[in-house]
């Protein structure tokens, strides 16, 4: 045979080996992911899911064959690139309204597997002597500091809380899950609002009238009941949940995942007043499963 010919055989084996390989690839991912039995899930050093896992999910799942593994990523970015890359199977402790900023500016998706019960934010304060709404109203005054946190997802929360509790008026025809400190066209109380990192916040509350606080970070500084309010009526799109990539959510790891959390075991966890886990906020798949109202 020519030479000619012999190279063309040879560079078609190449490119037949090199199909191949890819087509097998993803059906050798397919029953990866089918035959899973670990799963490894991406939690910050706040304790408030880590426990939960533990002490409600982890259970549950290791009667069915399950590991659970959990990595500590404290910088939300390095959890989702970790979830893209497939160096974790899951994350907890982010929210579909953060998710949803960051899809619009990254493309990256990160889908919804269940929502749990949440450590919901709420207004703090060390100077302050009011337990309630209304002690709070009649106790501060005009130049007053509120100090909300700066991330893109939690200070249109923060907004919108302050707003519904008539702290504030935002703009009309604005996008509220959007919102920023330049669209508050009322502030009825004459209030200094101010932007601060979140970690900040619990730092400064005793030079500022109030801050506005993540659940799990005052569960971390051990003063989530001393809250003067937390979130009533609360966005399900601010509920903390279990994320995978899109492809995952129908997989036979993630359908059992889910199974457990929407057990009768979960829920007698969750419930029990041992654990701090029965003042969370409830999303609306939990109340009406079992009845429980927030």
């Amino acid at each position: 045979m020519e030479r000619g010919g012999l190279y063309i055989i040879a560079l078609l084996s190449i490119l037949l080996s090199a199909l191949y390989a890819c087509s097998s690839r993803p059906k050798a991912q397919n029953e990866e992911e089918k035959d899973k039995k670990t799963i490894t899930i991406a939690v910050t050093k706040k304790p408030t899911y880590p426990d939960m896992i533990t002490y409600a999910i982890k259970p549950i799942l290791e009667k069915k064959g399950y590991t659970l593994k959990l990595q500590e990523l404290d910088e939300s970015q390095l959890s989702i690139n970790a979830l893209i890359d497939g160096e974790i199977d899951m994350i907890i402790a982010g929210h579909e309204a953060a998710y949803n900023f960051m899809y619009k500016r990254t493309g990256w998706k990160v889908a919804t597997l269940i929502k749990v019960p949440s450590a919901h934010m709420g207004i703090f304060s060390t100077n302050l002597k009011a337990r309630n709404i209304e002690e709070l109203k009649k106790e501060l005054k005009k130049g007053d500091v509120v100090a909300m946190p700066d991330d893109p997802s939690n200070l249109p929360r923060s907004l919108i809380l302050l707003e519904n509790l008539g702290f504030l008026k935002l703009k009309e025809g604005i996008d509220k899950m959007e919102a920023i400190e330049k669209d508050i066209v009322e502030n009825y109380y004459g209030l200094d609002f101010k932007v601060l990192s979140a970690v900040q916040i619990p730092r400064n509350l005793g030079n500022i009238a109030f801050g506005v606080i993540f659940g799990d970070d005052a569960d971390l500084l051990g003063i989530l009941d001393s809250a003067i309010i937390r979130e009533v009526n609360m966005d399900e799109r601010f509920l903390i949940l279990f994320g995978v990539k899109p492809e995952n959510v129908d997989t036979p790891w993630a359908k059992d995942f889910v199974e457990a959390v929407q057990s009768e075991e979960f829920k007698n966890v969750i419930e029990d007043p041992q654990y701090r886990f029965h003042k969370f906020y409830r999303p609306g798949w939990y109340i009406d499963k079992w009845g429980i109202k927030n």
